[in-house]
């Protein structure tokens, strides 16, 4: 999901994309500075085609910030990591992932794969302005031209920048500085060097707190050399980097702490369930009914768990008038489940937790041990973390 206040643009490959409301003013910023860029480049346009030409450049780019977006999130789908949302804002975008992830491997190939969306763009963006003019008014179309006598084309100005921004966007994004893309691939190298998850994201929080200290410098050299408005991006910049640092290493140190805690600590031991040859209206009056049950797992003959058969499904089968319905041809043997050694931290990012409110705790034999709910999963970790608190 995105946040309360996100703005709906669209859903690609099934992932909803917005815009936070800070965009717009990132939009704003970006149109007023390259209108002015194009009105040096482009001498014989008029003020309106260069603003509608800033205009074009700046959807362009960021329809290319969320295609680098996207390729971290469908990264993440191989690895069965849902993304809640991918959202623009102020100083970028951001694909909300539902867990973080769980092998340095994971943790690679996610952070990788954004960058390399970039750089793709970049090389396209190069061959196609090579295409369009000689290496020379491709190179006057990106470094803003002080003599007179150079001319370049409309398209050129505009993919000459789309090249540019998209190859400094890559540069940057690879720096080894947590948030950043190059960060967290520094974290999967220390985590597969080390194999501890916690050093790795010290690592660098700390190397991304350094980063941001020299951001922050940079930035107060730019407002003492006058510029005004680059001075304080960088800044904000640096401060949401410092944060994000910051916060990665609280994060990861609760999520060590709560990692001790499985699913097996805080199951319950008598789960609501079914033999697979209960008739719907067994299902109804002696297990969903009594125990107010969204959903029952269903057991074979010989104690193995075979999937689950919701509440909905039973009730559109007596609605129907087929009482006498198996609950075996109504069981979802795909349904989500956990496993006993799944850790609470785990647990706490279970979107399907979160929405079926409880799941069945079933081992690689397929036995059965017990259901952990969410409402065990809130309670478990108010132990754990006094005073933490989880949104249902």
């Amino acid at each position: 999901m995105t946040t309360p206040r996100t703005v709906p643009l669209a859903t690609i490959f099934g992932i909803r994309i917005g815009v936070n409301p800070s965009w717009f003013l990132a939009l704003l910023l970006m149109i007023v500075l390259l209108g002015g860029r194009f009105d040096v480049i482009l001498p014989d346009a008029s003020p309106t085609v260069a603003y509608a030409l800033a205009v074009a450049a700046a959807l362009i780019f960021f329809v290319s910030l969320v295609a680098h977006e996207l390729g971290h999130a469908l990264a993440a789908r191989r690895f069965g990591i849902e993304t809640q949302g991918i959202e623009l804002w102020l100083l970028g975008g951001v694909a909300r992932l539902s867990r973080d992830s769980r092998s340095p491997r994971e943790e690679f190939v996610v952070a990788g794969a954004g960058p390399l969306v970039t750089l793709l763009l970049f090389v396209v963006g190069l061959g196609v302005g090579l295409l369009m003019g000689s290496p020379d008014e491709l190179f006057d179309a990106v470094w803003v031209p002080s003599s007179a006598d150079v001319e370049v084309s409309a398209g050129l100005a505009v993919v000459g920048w789309l090249t540019f921004i998209n190859g400094a966007l890559f540069v940057f994004n690879i720096i080894p500085a947590f948030p950043l893309d190059g960060g967290r691939l520094a974290r999967a190298v220390a985590w597969k060097i080390t194999g501890n998850r916690q050093k790795a994201t010290v690592a660098a929080g700390m190397l991304g707190r350094g980063f941001a200290i020299l951001l922050g410098a940079f930035g107060v050299y730019e407002l003492m050399q006058g510029d005004s408005l680059g001075g304080i991006w960088y800044l904000i910049l640096a401060w949401f980097i410092a944060s994000a640092a910051k916060a990665a290493v609280m994060t990861s140190a609760i999520s060590e702490q709560l990692h001790e805690v499985t699913a097996t600590d805080i199951m319950d031991t008598q789960p609501p369930w079914l033999p697979e040859d209960a008739t719907v209206l067994d299902a109804e009056h002696e297990t969903l009914r009594p125990f107010d049950a969204p959903w029952a797992a269903v057991l074979d003959a010989d104690g193995y768990y075979r999937g689950i058969v919701t509440a909905d499904r039973v009730r559109g089968e007596l609605d129907a008038g087929r009482p006498g319905v198996r609950v075996s041809e109504l069981v979802e043997s795909d349904a989500p489940r956990v496993a006993p050694d799944a850790a609470l931290d785990d647990l706490l990012q279970s979107a399907e937790l979160r929405r079926l409110g409880g799941l069945p705790v079933v081992d690689e034999q397929r036995v059965m041990h017990g259901l952990v709910t969410f409402k065990g999963v809130r309670e478990a970790l108010a132990e754990a973390l006094p005073g933490a608190e989880v949104r249902a």
